[in-house]
């Protein structure tokens, strides 16, 4: 059951992540020729976010091992993009955008560390604790 579940979350997890790919490269929010990887830096903030909303409120025991996998690795895990990050982050230096790519990093670490404690302080609101 828990194979079954990390497939299924990885799988929409995957889904998540292209579309919000197209959200920002074609659709609403596209920027052509910015030059900054918006789409990585949101799926990794929204990603650090939901994991520090999953891991607490299934410490807390509201949700089953196997629905925390589930979401956790599989959702999660298919959703955030750290490999894609690095080479962005690569790309950006090598091609010179040191500004962009100092934001760039250090926006996905703290921007994403920020996240994954709003999502502990949320996930502990909900369950009472």
């Amino acid at each position: 059951m828990v194979i079954a579940g990390v497939m299924v979350g990885g799988a929409l997890g995957a889904l998540a992540r292209y579309a919000t790919g197209q959200w920002f490269n074609t659709g609403a929010l596209a920027a052509p020729g910015m030059g900054l990887p918006l789409s990585t830096l949101v799926v990794n903030v929204v990603g650090s976010f939901l994991l520090g909303l999953i891991t607490t409120v299934g410490a807390r025991g509201h949700l089953s091992p196997a629905v925390r996998t589930a979401l956790g690795t599989g959702f999660v895990g298919a959703f955030t993009t750290f490999s894609t990050f690095e080479l962005e982050s690569d790309a950006l230096l090598r091609g010179g955008h040191t500004g962009f790519a100092t934001f760039y990093i250090l926006g996905n670490l703290v921007l994403g560390y920020l996240a994954l404690t709003a999502g502990r302080m949320l996930g502990s609101r909900l369950t009472g604790a």
